[in-house]
């Protein structure tokens, strides 16, 4: 038994015909006549009378036919369910971000809104590791974060995307000694005032602190404060160079972001920028316009 036999019968009952009910769903008659017959050997019940003066239901065939009627009632208002639950997930974009993004979404975001004024954002703002383990398909649409790949290959339910690479670096102030420089070093950090952001686990860091010693002055889980005493003080903190593309002070000269290197200038360090999703339910169309947007802003010079 299918359902399109279960409409079959239903067709023929309210026709009283099986030439008319092939009518009203374009097909034979002959295909018709076949699918009834089939489910009449399946059910070992007759379930119509055919006669000259037309087509009409046996008793056990009123039962089989009430029955088709109930459940393809229920099947149409299970996909028109479904239907507007798709629909209201269109009309809404939720993301998750990790913080170095904080300031280069209010473009993104906007320009986005103003293309597709139909469809509501939601965006959250996380630390990276909590980010990977807080993401849920039920939450949130699409994630961004820059991480290395074998990172996020511990999380197999997670689709992902490269949208970019970014140059590693530190920011400075104007108070500090290394303002000018053009690339650094580890030797040239070394012994210099930190400002770290709590909880970082981005090994590209990890890996570059380990040559070097630093006296920390301030720890933070606040981006934007982190950046203020970066301004305001001799400190360093490191930083993806894109982060403070949108960060007013900087525009005003008075952050700078040098790239950090190994050994000179022709060795800078970069890191891969994905877009997650989940990768059962793939990304959405809202979600790839979105990446768009984002990646419009990070080459945006």
């Amino acid at each position: 038994m299918n359902f399109e036999q279960l409409e079959y019968i239903v067709y023929v009952a309210s026709e009283k015909s099986i030439s008319k009910a092939a009518e009203k769903l374009y097909i034979s008659t002959s295909a018709i006549s076949q699918s009834i017959s089939q489910l009449e050997r399946e059910l070992n019940i007759t379930i119509f009378n055919r006669s000259r003066i037309g087509t009409t239901p046996t008793p056990e065939g009123n039962i089989v036919i009430m029955k088709a009627i109930n459940i393809l009632s229920n099947i149409k208002q299970l996909n028109e369910e479904l239907f507007n639950l798709n629909i209201k997930k269109e009309r809404q974009l939720k993301i998750v971000a990790a913080t170095a993004f904080f300031d280069i979404f209010q473009e993104a975001v906007t320009n986005f809104n103003l293309e597709n004024p139909q469809i509501s954002i939601d965006v959250e703002e996380m630390l990276q590791e909590q980010l990977l383990k807080s993401f849920n398909p039920d939450r949130y649409d699409v994630g961004f974060l820059p991480i290395e790949k074998e990172e996020l290959d511990k999380y197999p339910k997670l689709g992902k995307k490269l949208i970019s690479r970014a140059r590693v670096g530190i920011v400075v102030g104007k108070n500090s000694k290394l303002f000018n420089y053009e690339y650094v070093t580890p030797a040239d950090l070394n012994n210099e005032k930190i400002v770290i952001l709590k909880n970082t686990k981005n090994g590209i860091v990890k890996k570059f602190s380990k040559c070097t010693t630093n006296h920390v002055i301030l720890t933070t889980n606040n981006p934007r404060l982190l950046l203020n005493v970066v301004k305001e003080s001799a400190g360093f903190s490191f930083i993806h160079e894109f982060t403070v593309k949108n960060y007013p002070t900087f525009r005003n000269d008075e952050l700078k972001v040098i790239p950090i290197t190994y050994t000179d200038e022709t060795n800078y360090i970069y890191q891969d920028i994905w877009a997650i999703y989940s990768q059962e339910h793939g990304l959405s169309s809202s979600s790839s316009e979105i990446i768009k947007h984002i990646l419009f802003q990070l080459n945006k010079k």
